[in-house]
């Protein structure tokens, strides 16, 4: 009878943990990618499948300077992925009263921008509480006519980064090779569409990734927003997807994407 209970009480704990497991994976956001077709880089989303956007648009999802958010006609977005073989296709439909408000002068982080945290690493554990080789932070920084790129590799362990470091981080350059971006103004703000080629991700230590369909990869998404350029640019709000101020050091807080063709 005490062997019974033994493995009764086993089989409960196996099932307790497979539970747990179960509703640890439900809670983590997911979002899925489409494959492209037929896409061009011109601002207009109506060459996308948006069945699947990461919609940012409430008070929870303050990561910054709180006080100086207004609301979701303040600052909102949707954001989307599609892909192919070769390239990631980032896009945004975002509710704005400034729209497009980047200052030159100003941190990187400071200024209008969107960003897009991703690792290219399918079998990277969701879980991990540090950046690891394939993990990359992006931003993209809204100021019309200029669209300045930088990638931050600062928070990467200097042994994981494998010589790919931080580039553009000073502002005032594009550092994405192959990159393109358009906009479209809209009644509450605007839509913005870009291509970044696989590449971008990668270096001569890096292998190229490879995206396949039913591949799952980490990802986040946030949006900074100058609503008042001067005075007020030491209070900047800024929301992400999922996750706190603390998704810029720490994976585990992000989301997921599954591609699907």
């Amino acid at each position: 009878m005490n062997k019974m209970k033994s493995i009764f009480a086993f089989v409960l704990a196996v099932m307790m943990i497979s539970i747990s497991a179960m509703a640890l994976a439900d809670e983590r956001p997911n979002i899925t990618a489409y494959k492209a077709s037929g896409v061009t880089i011109d601002g207009d989303l109506s060459d996308w499948n948006l069945e699947s956007p990461a919609v940012v648009d409430s008070e929870a999802q303050i990561i910054r300077d709180g006080n100086m958010w207004a609301g979701a006609n303040d600052c909102s977005a949707k954001f989307y992925l599609s892909w192919d073989e070769e390239n990631l296709y980032f896009a945004a439909d975002v509710t704005e009263d400034s729209p497009l408000g980047a200052i030159e002068m100003l941190p990187i982080d400071g200024e209008d921008n969107l960003k897009l945290y991703i690792s290219t690493n399918p079998a990277a554990d969701p879980e991990r509480t540090a950046y690891d080789t394939n993990d990359f932070l992006v931003y993209f920084v809204m100021d019309e006519g200029y669209w300045d790129t930088a990638v931050d590799r600062s928070m990467v362990d200097k042994d994981l980064r494998q010589r790919y470091v931080s580039k553009g981080m000073d502002g005032g350059e594009s550092v994405l090779d192959g990159f393109e971006c358009a906009v479209q103004m809209t009644t509450t703000g605007f839509t913005w569409e870009a291509i970044v080629p696989w590449t971008n991700f990668a270096n001569n230590k890096i292998e190229v990734y490879t995206p396949a369909a039913g591949d799952t990869l980490s990802v986040d998404f946030a949006i900074t927003d100058i609503s008042y350029p001067c005075p007020g640019t030491d209070y900047i709000p800024q929301l992400a997807w999922t996750g706190s101020a603390l998704i810029n050091t720490n994976p585990s807080l992000w989301g997921s994407v599954t591609l699907a063709d």
